[in-house]
């Protein structure tokens, strides 16, 4: 057998009398250990050896011997563990047949119990480009799936999150050592002083090749951090429910076979199986419950605002984000009308703020709607679900031009979203005049011509508003800016979000019989709407799944005007 193993690549370590333990490099050992893989490996030809686990990576003293992964070309047993003593030092094998082990990376048929030891940090001992390119289609796999996991459970709010590249390593390490018992240990050795750094960096650099890896159509390198692409956002947002429930049953899943590959691999070798199932164990009583507790790998997402990134794990209090944001002195904060949030207006000196409270909201203004638009439209009450949507909409459209209001900070654990306040007046201002007088103005028809533009934009970028009654319009220096996107979100709802601006504004009508204005207002906007939009959309509107939502507020008269106007429309 050729010697894989230079003499000091392999650090062994002794437990000495009185538990004092040493460490060194053993070149007798070393070249024992290699000599006995004949037999370990069934006489089949070593592919690649790697030392990983703990003793890899962790600091001096925190792990005892070492473990040799050692992948062998058509091993028979297909994978089995060894544990030899030389000398006094323990070497334990995991002898893995090469096409198993490829099989566990490529699509985690092993339950990513060979997988985690390529991403967590390890030292290549035989073959290091195998290893490392092996190591580098774990990462890949590893960061699409976290990636993809990430947008499952954020949703809309991934527009705007970026993370750094080990992020991706440490969210999969971590789901790993709640569901594998096992692997707790390891992620605890992984982050503790003064390796915590080292290790991070190791990480930082395999999964930031990693991500150039996959391509900008998934992930897109950021400086040091990595954003999702909005392509990728919108595939994995389609099938979100579904996908969920998969996700969930996968992570279950993988938990059972990690459990049933360690099993097989140490079952022959009960004293290997007792300690592997007691190190968590040993860990917890060996140091103080504050010093293992594992960090949370949100701690390396960030958001985007204004102002710069704000770490997604943030929890702060109103009077701290004020704080935060360095406000000139005087200070002062008003309450606005709010239905579903709490609403606040912060001026200090030329800066003038709103913040919005997401709270969960179970009232009875959104149950009355979800009511009577059953068939056509349900909303969104929770606040974690309207937060995701204000922000992630609010960066989607913002990047392609459309107007909306500058977010400048956020909590995502204090559901608290800060943006600039617009001074514009709401396009509710207007119209309430519009549909009671006889005839619109010139400057009048022209503004609704642009909200129906404005409206067919968004649209033409696939987003549809979800919540689109005329406050939601503010009209500034004859620009039109949308806020409140929290319904907002990527799908094809579009005949609502005109539906519901449309008969919303009917509703202002007082008059028994509704003037001309009213046919004039539905016929502007249309005009507009059809410069960029699909005037399939609007005859959609006129549907009586539409209308009958609106029944209750607008007069039967006016329903049927605008519904006249909207199933001509070419």
């Amino acid at each position: 057998m050729a010697t894989y193993l230079e003499p000091s690549a392999l650090v062994l370590h002794r437990i000495e009398p009185g538990g004092v333990r040493k460490t060194r490099a053993v070149t007798d050992v070393t070249e024992t250990a290699l000599r006995n893989l004949d037999d370990l490996t069934a006489h089949t030809e070593p592919v690649a050896v790697s030392a990983y686990g703990p003793p890899a990576f962790a600091k001096p003293g925190a792990a005892q011997g070492e473990d040799l992964l050692v992948l062998c070309e058509g091993y028979a047993n297909g994978l089995r563990a060894h544990l030899r003593v030389f000398n006094g030092y323990e070497v334990r094998f995991l002898i893995v047949d090469r096409t198993l082990a490829e099989s566990d990376v490529e699509a985690g048929t092993l339950g990513d119990y060979l997988t985690e030891q390529l991403i967590y940090p390890y030292r290549a001992v035989v073959n290091s480009d195998y290893l490392d390119a092996l190591a580098l289609k774990a990462r890949v796999r590893v960061t699409k799936e976290e990636a993809r996991d990430l947008v499952l459970e954020f949703g809309e709010m991934c527009r705007g999150l970026v993370a750094t590249p080990e992020f991706f390593g440490l969210s999969r390490m971590r789901k790993l050592a709640r569901v594998f018992v096992p692997s707790l240990g390891s992620y605890l050795r992984l982050l503790e002083e003064p390796v915590r750094g080292p290790n991070l960096v190791t990480l930082r650099q395999g999964f930031k090749a990693a991500v150039a890896a996959i391509g900008g159509d998934t992930l897109v390198v950021d400086g040091d951090y990595v954003a999702l692409n909005d392509a990728a956002v919108d595939r994995w947002l389609k099938d979100r429910v579904s996908e969920h429930v998969v996700n969930v049953f996968r992570q279950s899943q993988r938990a059972f076979y990690s459990y049933l590959t360690k099993g097989r691999a140490l079952y022959l070798s009960p004293e290997l199986l007792a300690r592997e199932l007691l190190s968590p164990l040993k860990l917890v009583l060996d140091q103080e419950l504050d010093q293992i507790k594992p960090e949370d790998p949100k701690s390396f997402l960030f958001l985007r605002t204004s102002e710069g990134l704000v770490p997604f794990t943030e929890k702060v209090s109103l009077d701290e984000v004020i704080n935060t944001l360095k406000l000139p002195e005087p200070v002062t904060i008003t309450p606005l009308a709010g239905v579903l949030n709490e609403v606040s207006l912060v001026t200090a000196g030329k800066e003038r703020l709103v913040i919005k409270k997401f709270t969960d909201w179970h009232g009875f203004k959104w149950f009355t709607l979800n009511l009577v638009s059953i068939g056509s439209k349900l909303f969104a009450v929770s606040g974690r679900a309207r937060m995701t949507n204000e922000y992630g909409m609010n960066r989607y459209l913002a990047k392609r031009g459309i107007k909306v209001p500058t977010v400048v900070y956020l909590s995502v654990k204090q559901r608290i979203l800060v943006e600039r306040f617009l001074s514009g007046a709401p396009l509710t201002d207007l119209v309430k005049e519009a549909v009671n007088q006889q005839n619109l103005t010139a400057s009048q028809s022209e503004l609704i011509e642009s909200i129906g533009e404005t409206l067919a934009s968004v649209h033409g970028i696939g987003v549809s508003i979800g919540d689109s009654k005329p406050e939601n319009f503010l009209i500034q220096d004859r620009e039109i800016f949308i806020v409140d996107l929290e319904q907002a979100g990527k799908r094809a709802d579009y005949a609502w979000d005109i539906a519901e601006l449309l008969f919303y504004i009917g509703h202002y009508c007082t008059r028994p019989v509704p003037p001309p204005a009213v046919k004039q207002l539905v016929e502007a906007f249309v005009k507009g709407y059809v410069r960029k939009g699909n005037p399939e959309e609007l005859r959609k509107a006129a549907a009586v799944k539409h209308a009958k939502s609106f029944s209750i507020w607008t007069p039967p008269p006016v329903i049927l005007e605008i519904s006249r106007i909207l199933h001509s429309a070419k």
